[in-house]
């Protein structure tokens, strides 16, 4: 979820784009309903964009459009989609699970930067993967690299590698825990994967991707526990310029420290909530939200999920050196190895699951 900046509002010369993501959502919508229901609309929009633009390279008007889908569009359905979560969901994190978070983000940022030095990685580079890995994906990464005066191929490379594993994890994670004998260790617990998602998975994007594959349960859960992972990018990258004796990067850097939707998902989970809890609101709200709002931002989420497939290319997979291949493989299979560990033995133990 980073990039070029597109402007707040869309503009004339992004339609084209934009009503490409547009008929490919709805093309998801009836794949999810007469072809294979267990895929996501939104899944299936992240599918049929990808291989559109890959087999058809588009224009740059379309990617203008797609661009924005992908950004800004994504940002506020993520933000919005906090007003269909109940902050009861932090309740249910409880200390644990943020310990829990915070455990991962520290055993990526250590394992990612020792491994990476041992495969001849550049510092840089080995940060920017672990950050990417351990925290928020590319966000980490347009956070991380000014601060520590990446070099651009550097900071492409690691975004190719986050994408890569990223891409992989939100396939994989759901039909693990559907398919094997992971949901049996999980206790078929909706939270518990959501949890696990939330912690381990690269990207927001592929964070609602993979969730949202299980229930609403469980991607209530990972988005709250990914938020957490949301909001260290601050600290971590004050104590990687201080590691690296930097002064704090550009002023875009310093504009991603928190991202905005993150405090919006935040905020209108807690509204969602107060309504929720009054007797008076919640009778007017509730069937609102669940006959109108839900429908509404999780379409929006596959629109702006059409986007984010259309900036994926298969091409810039394979200039990945096997360095760069083999850290981020390790990094991405050791913290979701650990996270699972944890939620089974820690999390799971300490909220009754």
């Amino acid at each position: 979820m980073s990039g070029k900046k597109t402007s707040l509002w869309p503009t004339g010369e992004m339609v084209g784009g934009l009503l490409f993501c547009l008929v490919i959502a709805i093309v998801s919508y009836l794949s999810n309903k007469f072809i294979y229901g267990r895929i996501s609309a939104l899944l299936w929009a992240f599918v049929y964009s990808i291989l559109a633009v890959n087999i058809v390279p588009p224009s740059e008007k379309l990617l203008k459009g797609a661009n924005y889908a992908a950004s800004n569009l994504l940002k506020f359905s993520i933000a919005v989609l906090g007003l269909t979560i109940s902050a009861l969901a932090w309740v249910q994190m409880g200390l644990v699970g943020l310990i829990e978070v915070l455990v991962v983000i520290a055993f990526a940022m250590i394992v990612g930067l020792y491994l990476g030095k041992a495969m001849g990685l550049s510092d840089h580079l080995a940060t920017l993967i672990a950050a990417g890995t351990g925290i928020c994906g590319a966000t980490a990464i347009a956070a991380t690299g000014p601060t520590i005066e990446a070099k651009e191929e550097e900071m492409g490379m690691a975004v190719a590698c986050i994408t890569l594993f990223g891409l992989i994890a939100m396939f994989l994670y759901p039909f693990l825990f559907t398919n094997t004998v992971l949901g049996a260790w999980l206790h078929h617990s909706d939270i518990a994967a959501g949890v696990w998602c939330g912690t381990a998975i690269h990207e927001t994007a592929q964070v609602v991707g993979a969730a949202s594959q299980i229930s609403d349960k469980a991607l209530g859960m990972a988005m709250v526990t990914k938020s957490v992972r949301i909001f260290s990018i601050a600290p971590v990258v004050i104590i990687l310029s201080a590691m690296f004796h930097r002064k704090r990067g550009s002023e875009a850097a310093k504009g991603s420290l928190v991202p905005f939707f993150a405090v919006c998902f935040v905020g209108f989970t807690l509204l969602n909530s107060v309504l929720l809890s009054i007797p008076a609101t919640k009778a007017v709200w509730e069937p609102f939200m669940m006959t109108y709002l839900k429908p509404v931002v999780t379409f929006l989420l596959a629109v702006a999920f059409a986007g984010v497939g259309a900036k994926v290319r298969f091409k810039s997979f394979a200039k990945l050196g096997f360095a760069a291949f083999a850290t981020g493989f390790t990094v991405a299979v050791l913290t979701a190895v650990l996270a699972l560990v944890l939620v089974i033995f820690v999390y799971m133990p300490a909220n009754g699951i």
